[in-house]
């Protein structure tokens, strides 16, 4: 996984455990256009850009974990 650069998570996947692509350095995005029922702390590098729907959960987990966001549908990336 040390080339992984973007990752988009399926809708089917409700659980995304903590620190699953902490260190993979290259990564510069994930995709997540769902609300899994749980998600681990820290699953990225603040490197990584989360793509998700604003006002989702994902967007609220971005807020909590200080990680850069880019709104799916949108042009800007947030970072807070």
């Amino acid at each position: 996984m040390q080339q992984l650069k973007h990752v988009v998570i399926p809708e089917s996947v409700d659980v995304i455990e903590r620190w699953v692509f902490h260190g993979c350095n290259r990564l510069e995005t994930v995709e997540i256009r769902h609300d899994p029922e749980y998600v681990g702390p820290w699953i990225v590098n603040k490197s990584c850009t989360i793509r998700c729907y604003k006002g989702s959960k994902m967007d609220a987990y971005c807020d909590e974990y200080e990680l850069k966001r880019e709104y799916i549908g949108a042009e800007s990336v947030v970072n807070e």
